[in-house]
Parts: C-alpha cells; sequence; structure tokens
C-alpha cells in the first residue's frame, strides 16, 4: 500500500521524473481511518493471513476486522499489501453500480443527450458497466468511496458514463471504450489515500497545498497496476484524468500524443461531470470546452455543441437587477491578469542570474498568461472594462450567463498556472522564493502591499465589430 505519510512530494510537475510511487508495506493511516469506519457498519474480514515482514500472524484468515485492530494493522510492515487481502460482505458490486447509472440517466438530460449523439457506435453503456470485473481491492475501494460520500460514487458513475461517451466520440475500439469506462469509475480512487483536510468541499487550496492533491492520479495508477489484472491502459487512463491537450494539466503535464484514448475520453468526461449538476450544464460545458482554444480535442466540442444543438431554445433568465460588482470583478481581474504578466517580463529583464530552468518556466508562464488574456477579449470580457457599457440594457440573460461562467473559467485557469509554478519550485527554495510575488498575483490570494512594483498595462483595445 502507498506509504502513511501526508504529504506524497513531487519533485516537479514538467521535466523531473515524479519519486517513484509503489504499493509499500507501510499501511497508509487515510485508507485505514476509512477502512475502521466501514468495519462499524459493514463486516470486513481477511481474505488470507495477514503477517508483518517478520512473520507475525496480525489477522488471521476469515476473522473480522474491527477498530480494535487499527494501531496492529498501523504500526507494522506488512509482508503483504492490506488492500489485497481483505473483502467487504455486501460491499459495492455491478448492480449498485448499475443502479447509480440507471438513477442518473432517469434524471439527467444533459447526460441523454451527450451519449445519445454516439449510441450506435459500439457496445452500449450500460452493458459496459455490467460487464465490468472488480477484485476485491478495488470492491472494497468503491465501498468506501459510497460509504464515505453516495454523491462521491455518483460523480464516478457519472464520469464512467461521460467517458464512454467521450470514447465513442473518438470512436475508440471496443476494449478501449471499456478501459475508459473503468477508469472513469475509478478515476478518483487515489483520494482515499489523501488527507481528508485538503479534499473538503468548498476548501480553497493555496498553490503550495496542491502538492497533497495533484498526485492522486498516480496513486490511482499505482493502486490499480498492482491490485488489479486490468490492461495497462486503464491504470494509465486514471493516470491522465487531469491532463490537457495543450500540457496544462497535472500530474505529469503531458500533452498532444503523450496522453491515450482512454486518457482524453476521462480527463474530459470528469471536467464535465463539474458543471453538468449546475443551472444550463451543456452551455457551461460548451464555454469551458472552448474558453482555451486546444486544451481538449475539437471532438469534444463538437459533442457538447450537437447535444445543445439537439435541446430545446433555453436562454438563461437574466437577473432583475445587474450588479455592478460583477464589473468591478471583472476589472480586478483584468488588473490580475496585466500585473501578472508585467510581473513575468519584469523578471525577464532583470540581471540576476537565473537557471535555465526558472527561466523556461517564467517564459512558459508568460506564454500561458497570453493565452489567457486572449481569452478575456475573445469572450467579450474586455467590453465591461468600459464606462457606460450598456450591456445590461438589453440582456435577455444570455450575456450575464456568459460573463460568469468565463469569469469562474478563466480565474480557474490563473489559479492553475500558480500551483504549477508553486509545486514546479517548491524543491529549490530560492527559486520558491524568487517567484512568490508571481504565484500570488496569479493566486489572486497576495495583498496589495505585498505584491510586486509593476507599470500598469493599457486597457485591451476595443474588438473590431
Amino acid at each position: 500500500m502507498l506509504c502513511g505519510n501526508t504529504c506524497y512530494h513531487m519533485c516537479t510537475v514538467t521535466e523531473n521524473p515524479m519519486h517513484r510511487a509503489s504499493l509499500s508495506t507501510s499501511v497508509n493511516q487515510h485508507y485505514l481511518n476509512k477502512l475502521m469506519k466501514l468495519t462499524e457498519v459493514m463486516d470486513v474480514a481477511a481474505s488470507e493471513d495477514i503477517v508483518d515482514v517478520r512473520g507475525m500472524k496480525l489477522v488471521a484468515k476469515g476473522a473480522r476486522l474491527t477498530r480494535a485492530q487499527q494501531d496492529t494493522l498501523g504500526g507494522h510492515k506488512l509482508k503483504k499489501a492490506l488492500e489485497s487481502s481483505l473483502s467487504a460482505e455486501g460491499g459495492a458490486d455491478n448492480r449498485l453500480i448499475l443502479e447509480t447509472a440507471k438513477r442518473i440517466l432517469d434524471t439527467s438530460v444533459p447526460i441523454n443527450r451527450i451519449l445519445g449523439r454516439n449510441a450506435g457506435r459500439g457496445i452500449s453503456p450500460q452493458t459496459l458497466l455490467a460487464n465490468m470485473h472488480f477484485g476485491h481491492a478495488m470492491r472494497m475501494m468503491i465501498t468506501l468511496t459510497d460509504r464515505e460520500n453516495p454523491r462521491a460514487l455518483e460523480h464516478s458513475v457519472t464520469v464512467s458514463l461521460l467517458s464512454i461517451g467521450m470514447a465513442k466520440k473518438l470512436q475508440l475500439s471496443n476494449d478501449d471504450q471499456m478501459a475508459a469506462a473503468l477508469a472513469g469509475l475509478l478515476h478518483d480512487v487515489g483520494e482515499l489515500y489523501i488527507d481528508p483536510a485538503y479534499l473538503k468541499p468548498g476548501k480553497r487550496l493555496l498553490p503550495h497545498e496542491w502538492a497533497h492533491l495533484v498526485i492522486h492520479p498516480r496513486i490511482g495508477q499505482v493502486l490499480i497496476t498492482e491490485l488489479e489484472s486490468y490492461p495497462a491502459s486503464v491504470a494509465r487512463a486514471v493516470s491522465e484524468h487531469h491532463e490537457r491537450l495543450d500540457g496544462t494539466g497535472y500530474p505529469r503535464q503531458s500533452a498532444g500524443g503523450m496522453i491515450s484514448g482512454p486518457g482524453l475520453a476521462v480527463s474530459v468526461a470528469e471536467m464535465l461531470a463539474g458543471v453538468l449538476h449546475k443551472d444550463y450544464p451543456l452551455e457551461r460545458a460548451e464555454l469551458a470546452l472552448k474558453i482555451i482554444p486546444g486544451e481538449h480535442p475539437h471532438h469534444f466540442l463538437s459533442a457538447i455543441s450537437g447535444a445543445l444543438r439537439n435541446q430545446p431554445a433555453n436562454r438563461p433568465i437574466a437577473p432583475s437587477r445587474p450588479d455592478e460588482n460583477d464589473d468591478e470583478a471583472i476589472a480586478r481581474l483584468w488588473s490580475r491578469i496585466a500585473d501578472s504578466l508585467q510581473a513575468g517580463q519584469q523578471m525577464l529583464r532583470e540581471d540576476t542570474l537565473r537557471s535555465p530552468r526558472v527561466w523556461a518556466l517564467i517564459e512558459r508562464t508568460l506564454a500561458r498568461i497570453r493565452n489567457i488574456e486572449r481569452a478575456f477579449i475573445s469572450t467579450g470580457l474586455d467590453a465591461y472594462l468600459k464606462n457606460n457599457h450598456g450591456l445590461h440594457d438589453h440582456d435577455d440573460g444570455t450575456l450575464q450567463f456568459e460573463k460568469a461562467v468565463a469569469t469562474r473559467e478563466i480565474t480557474w485557469r490563473l489559479r492553475d498556472i500558480a500551483r504549477d509554478l508553486a509545486l514546479n519550485t517548491a524543491d529549490v527554495p530560492t527559486d520558491r522564493d524568487m517567484l512568490a510575488g508571481l504565484i500570488g498575483l496569479l493566486d489572486g490570494g497576495l495583498t496589495e502591499a505585498a505584491a510586486p512594483q509593476v507599470q500598469p498595462l493599457p486597457q485591451p483595445q476595443a474588438r473590431a465589430a
């Protein structure tokens, strides 16, 4: 099992390889805590003798686990990974997954529309789910996911269904469709090994705190590789579910052909699942997919656009009064983009000796900020910077909706850059201190007094009519 450390250090997100993660004989305390909670509501038994590295039997085959054994299991190095030696009576199975999928399909119009456009390509989603095989370890992890938070299982099944739809859109083989389905279902099993404090709903992670979270795709890959007999494509797709086609994802910042077909399918499915429970989900998904060109394959944008065309006209309803604070937030967002760009440019102009790695990091960061600057203008947010813009006068709700979604998406991408800079400099204190101001600007968590002093950039040029 993965070690019990609460902070899984990754030396860099880009060039340097991640420290080798593998199942070890030390018990992960976060997994063990969840397991012990499960023993209070379900029979969890040893499927074989659980023995430590010295040969001492800790739990006999067939014996039920109890909370009293937590210290014993957590305090010994085991001869074999604990995950491979347990079974739960009445745990999650295909029936539960199919029931969850049916409930989702019965209630989610957007998911039905997305899947419906690709229904004739290969095996049906329900058949793929029914044909999944789970060993003891994966059944236990799905059970823990469900018992910890039933919505987490619903999210996993949603991602699995959408992964199938995206795999069909890419015209992947039946085997790769199954790989995408399994990877979608299991994409977050690595989170069972993460400190729950970093997973609380609504928690805003600071850039350096992402180090605790960004390795969960890699943890999931290791778990599936060493505990299941699935094709390698399943574990690989799990490791890629936060990657992006343009190399701006994590944990490896893989790009283009480095990402597998099932991995691309799951990465988009995971993003879609995050917006489909909100109002006007397909509209949100379409804007999120196209706001930064090159993040995702065009096939996926066309799948969402096609689903939108097939639904009745459904314009967002305008609020009774436009909120002037929204325009102020947009102005602050533009200043944040401009100040970050200027700060990075100033760093490159300074005479201070910098390592080639830091120089490349800053240049890459500037390129990403420029892409975001272009997105700010192409989405029309620049129009709200003008005094008396009058855009609210005859808005039927569409502009207000697009403004809110674009602002949110751009804000997230600035924070993504802050995260990547923080993780790429975590192991070199001088680099970390040098880039701290820029990281703070991008993250939006730096006070005005602490922010680097930069000259204001001009407002964006008005777009051609």
